[in-house]
């Protein structure tokens, strides 16, 4: 498998905080694999075989929001409306409202189209969240974050997707990372996606970090 809103001006002083921002999370990140595209279709394909469907729902709101796996653990039916997805994120409060009309074009997925498939019938404050009870959980209780990750971490391991040498295999956060680089390669705004207030944080999710080919036009 392949390894592979209008911005508030910052001020100086914020600037360079956001600045020392954006070298922590490429020094941290730097550790980590990337995902692929060719990597998520394989992870995908091994969640939708063998893990509880909200897992491959999870992935999906991922990719097609680029939103953090916090968000994407607590966004529901109650965050819709006027055609659009308000999210207040959780690590910063930036204010993000996405249409759900908003399609990536490379998977051919709306945010609608994601959104109607997390709809199975079940009452739930989430469109993450169990289908049936399990070990006390109740149908349509929330996930936790940690099952999220080892659930993902599960799907991975099963569709063959190891480190590069030296790096740590990538995570559920690195769909981040990927939403950016396939929303940027499309024209539409990574940045306001993101809820970034500098070119240079949305930059370092940008960065493929060599997993991706660079095609040379003739």
């Amino acid at each position: 498998m392949s390894r592979n809103r209008p911005v508030a001006r910052v001020g100086d002083g914020a600037a360079d905080h956001v600045g020392q921002r954006a070298a922590h999370a490429q020094a941290i990140g730097n550790a980590l694999d990337r995902v692929t595209l060719e990597d998520f279709r394989a992870i995908h394909a091994a969640a939708l075989e063998h893990h509880p469907a909200w897992l491959a729902r999870a992935m999906e709101l991922a990719l097609v929001t680029g939103q953090r796996r916090e968000d994407i653990r607590r966004i529901g039916p109650r965050d819709i409306r006027d055609g659009r997805l308000w999210i207040v994120q959780g690590k910063t409060g930036a204010k993000i409202c996405i249409p759900l009309a908003l399609r990536l074009e490379v998977v051919g997925w709306s945010l609608g189209d994601v959104i109607a498939r997390c709809d199975d019938g079940l009452p739930s404050e989430t469109f993450v969240h169990h289908a049936a009870a399990r070990n006390g959980t109740k149908a349509g209780a929330a996930v936790w974050l940690n099952t999220i990750s080892s659930a993902f971490a599960a799907a991975r391991d099963r569709a063959g997707i190891i480190g590069a040498a030296g790096k740590t295999p990538p995570t559920f956060h690195e769909l981040r990372s990927l939403a950016a680089r396939l929303y940027a390669q499309q024209g539409t705004d990574a940045q306001a996606l993101l809820g970034h207030k500098s070119p240079e944080m949305t930059a370092v999710y940008r960065d493929a970090r060599g997993a991706e080919w660079v095609e040379v036009g003739a």
